[in-house]
């Protein structure tokens, strides 16, 4: 069965995590995603390999974790496009496209000709979809940035770490990856208006504004306050106490808050029904918001058992627990395979592997996440044919060194 944007047409001149995982998402939901690379290097996220990080002698060390993350399902093209043939066949491709999806600085696919107003005018039903740094407008407009400098400039960084340490960014690229799904949504929105309207529009996502809005009940705070809240810690900036991670006997368990119902059970488990009298502990504002002294009863009480003895008996009471799983945890895991978060694919080189998935269900048009990313150009000449171009206009192409 075909997915929900079976027939929607997505040329990507993207480069990196915003855009790519952006046209990722589209691709698993039946979009044909086609991909310009430029034909010397390409994408490149396609030089990011497992032997960079792990060092010469890692399991597939020659091998792009990073391009296969964020390119599974797509058709890879190749083009110069400062050649005005490269131009030629690029415009060609987008007057027959629902969607132009990219994260170039802005400015540049306007130098090369490719702006909205002139895209507009060739195809009034395109998408002109841009993932950026910082927004459309305003004075840090034209800045480069980074995943890292949307978390130090969006609030996240300042949060996050224990309250008397440096200021410390996530452990994953949460604002490009945020930023990507914040894309993928205004281009769906886009999409469902053309249905109503017959005209195309520019969508716009920026890291910086997705990191923000990640934050809303905690910007909201101080805005309405006027307080500036501390660093996180192990749980929450407003929530500590029976929140957060503690070290069990053979690694970590988090909590998420033990409400006034569920606290006699739980002092019950853990063996603490002392403190059920304590006005320090007792008390569920005391305990979630200033829980000092519960903090540190459980960090000796959870060292007396394992993660899966303590998840156990917190599950059958219906305690807020989970393990904090590491990524090897992760790929094994049987809630993460059955919904398809982790999807197993075979790929060409690699064999039979697991990969991230889609967190997405659709019951009537289901997504597909077991498509291998392509080699660089390999679609080139099946992309032309289609668009047009004939066997000898490809040669040609080829000659002049456009493809």
């Amino acid at each position: 069965m075909p997915g929900p944007l079976a027939g929607v047409k997505v040329v990507e001149i993207a480069q990196e995590i915003q855009g790519p995982y952006a046209g990722l998402f589209l691709a698993d939901m039946g979009a044909e995603v086609i991909k310009v690379e430029r034909r010397d290097v390409g994408d490149l996220s396609r030089y990011m390999l497992v032997k960079l990080i792990a060092g010469p002698e890692a399991k597939n060390g020659d091998f792009s974790h990073y391009f296969l993350a964020m390119n599974r399902g797509k058709r890879s093209i190749t083009l110069d496009l400062k050649k005005p043939a490269g131009k030629e066949v690029l415009y060609r491709l987008l007057d027959r496209a629902d969607v132009l999806l990219s994260n170039y600085r802005p400015g540049v696919l306007d130098r090369l000709g490719f702006g909205y107003e002139e895209l507009s005018r060739r195809n009034p039903r395109l998408i002109y979809a841009m993932g950026s740094s910082w927004g459309p407008k305003g004075p840090w407009m034209q800045r480069p940035s980074r995943d890292t400098l949307a978390q130090a400039a969006g609030g996240i960084m300042a949060k996050n770490g224990m309250p008397d340490d440096r200021p410390l960014p996530c452990g994953a690229l949460v604002a490009d990856h945020a930023g990507a799904l914040t894309l993928m949504a205004g281009i769906l929105a886009a999409l469902y208006a053309r249905e109503k309207t017959g005209k195309g529009q520019k969508v716009d996502a920026c890291i910086y504004g997705t990191v923000i809005a990640l934050q809303p009940m905690e910007i909201n705070f101080t805005s309405i306050s006027g307080i500036e809240t501390r660093r996180a810690g192990r749980g929450h900036q407003f929530l500590q106490g029976v929140w957060g991670a503690f070290r069990t006997q053979d690694g970590w368990i988090c909590l998420a808050g033990v409400d006034d119902k569920r606290w006699p059970h739980f002092c019950r488990i853990m063996g603490i029904e002392h403190v059920l009298e304590d006005p320090e502990c007792s008390d569920n504002v005391i305990r979630n918001f200033r829980g000092v002294k519960i903090e540190r009863i459980l960090d000796e009480v959870f060292p007396t058992k394992t993660t899966a003895e303590w998840m156990e008996l917190l599950t059958r009471a219906d305690i807020l627990a989970a393990p904090v799983q590491e990524y090897r945890d992760i790929l094994n895991h049987e809630q993460a395979l059955v919904n398809g978060y982790i999807s197993e694919m075979d790929h060409p080189q690699l064999g039979r592997i697991r990969v991230v998935g889609t967190p997405l269900t659709l019951s009537e048009t289901p997504l597909t996440t077991t498509t291998p990313p392509p080699e660089l150009g390999q679609h080139t000449e099946e992309i032309l044919l289609e668009a047009g171009y004939s066997w000898e206009e490809i040669a040609a192409l080829r000659e002049q060194e456009v493809v």
